[in-house]
């Protein structure tokens, strides 16, 4: 079971039914922020599998799983094994003992150019590339030509996001700003042999808390960064955001003080996150990633809690790193149980698990078999509904230490600055509508 990307940002059409065909659950037209979590609602009050038939992707089919009970639920995915989906697997498992074989001749141009696509979506056009040059995946020029100029786009942007982490890295040094490169960038560089193998979209850095909003004043005032989006008021994103986004050029600069929004990510202790590091070189200058065991953890977090559905690159880069990293994978679950995180490297590693058929023995298998408890289930909850905005930042209030920082944190939900409803392009009345609707209804 893994993530189909059927609905990612082309959108789709289609019908719902059981994979039994008896039940027809309903039509949608969904964009890609809507497409999961409106199967999500379809499938929040059942368990069973099904399928999703569309005139444009095919079939895909789903498990809905009940891990606790009280409707608290998770969902697993699952394509149907069209060619295109049997290819992605392939070379998203290969070097992993996966039973889904490469090609042994060029497929079809067809084929390969929905391959070419599906790829580009799950960031594995390194991969793919990475077999294409060692034989392992045949193909004809034409589909060589094709991968070429796809792939050689995206490592003309990643060079350019590689020259603004030199420009932030400079400005930091200068004023004292201490930083822990994150997610694309870095795992491009420490995973895997040649970094051209991994691609990779923004710039996303790791900044401790007491410095947050000097980082952001310089990426604005000295790199010339725009922030579309200001926090919700004044001094709640150092104290309680996960990220502040800053567009430099045609670059996202993501400064983040946590790994992710919600509940999971105010309860991970943020002083740990810059004991000890893993270097890498860009340019001939070397930056701080997090040390394995922390950089680990966040790649569960990508995986459980990131992209809905969850890309397979993501799932590919978690079991590169428990291969390839150097880190004690027992000291794990000791960690996500100080972070209250136990149901994120449960998920994770499922998830990891599933897509690529991993063996009982295997550690992630054991890293999936731990026992969740009931509260961080319910926490989990929040970030699988349809109203995830708002769910998020109420079971956040479990978690929020003290009397004082719950009402500052509960005022700035209710009542945030000016400046950021302009931007969202609301009023104080429709942004509480908004939320209410959401909650209530759950559309």
């Amino acid at each position: 079971m893994f993530s189909t990307h059927a609905g990612r940002r082309k959108g789709i059409d289609g019908a719902l039914t059981r994979a039994d065909g008896r039940d027809a659950l309903g039509r949608w037209g969904h964009s890609d922020s809507r497409f999961a979590t409106s199967l999500l609602n379809v499938v929040d009050q059942c368990n069973g599998i099904f399928e999703i038939r569309s005139p444009r992707r095919g079939r895909y089919r789903f498990h809905a799983i009940s891990i606790m009970p009280r409707h608290l639920r998770t969902v697993t995915w699952t394509r149907a094994e069209t060619p295109v989906d049997r290819l992605a697997l392939a070379i998203a498992t290969h070097g992993f003992g996966s039973r889904w074989p490469l090609p042994s001749g060029p497929v079809p141009d067809d084929v390969f150019a929905n391959l070419l696509s599906l790829a580009e979506l799950d960031r594995l056009l390194g991969a793919m590339a990475e077999l294409v040059s060692k034989r392992l995946f045949p193909v004809t020029e034409d589909q060589r030509r094709s991968l070429t100029n796809v792939h050689s786009g995206w490592l003309h942007h990643d060079l350019i996001v590689e020259r603004l982490l030199q420009r932030v890295g400079d400005c930091f040094d200068r004023r004292g700003i201490e930083f822990r490169v994150l997610k694309g960038t870095a795992i491009a560089h420490i995973l895997y042999p040649d970094p051209s193998w991994r691609v990779f979209g923004d710039l996303d850095l790791l900044i401790r808390s007491d410095q947050f909003d000097a980082a952001v004043r310089l990426a604005r005032e000295e790199m010339g960064g725009v922030q579309p989006v200001p926090e919700l008021r004044p001094g709640f994103d150092h104290e309680f955001g996960k990220e502040a986004l800053i567009r430099v050029g045609d670059i996202e600069l993501d400064l983040h003080r946590t790994f992710v929004t919600g509940p999971f990510g105010l309860t991970i202790d943020p002083h740990r996150l810059f004991q000890g590091e893993t270097s890498f070189e860009v340019g001939g200058r070397r930056f701080a990633a997090l040390e394995p065991s922390a950089l680990f953890l966040h790649l569960c977090y990508n995986v459980a809690l990131g992209d809905h559905p969850v890309r397979l690159c993501s799932l590919r880069d978690l079991s590169i790193a428990h291969e390839r990293l150097e880190f004690d994978i027992s000291t794990i679950p000791a960690i996500a149980r100080d972070w209250r995180a136990i149901a994120v490297v449960q998920r994770a590693a499922q998830l990891a698990v599933d897509a690529f058929d991993l063996d009982p023995a295997h550690d992630l298998s054991a890293l999936s078999r731990l026992a969740v408890p009931r509260s961080e289930a319910w926490l989990l909850r929040s970030y699988l509904t349809s109203a995830r905005s708002y769910s998020r930042p109420l079971a956040s209030l479990a978690v929020i230490p003290g009397v004082r920082a719950r009402f500052r944190y509960t005022r700035a939900l209710l009542l945030p600055s000016a400046e950021y409803l302009r931007s969202r392009g609301w009023s104080e009345r429709s942004h509480l509508r908004r939320a209410a609707d959401r909650l209530i209804r759950r559309e």
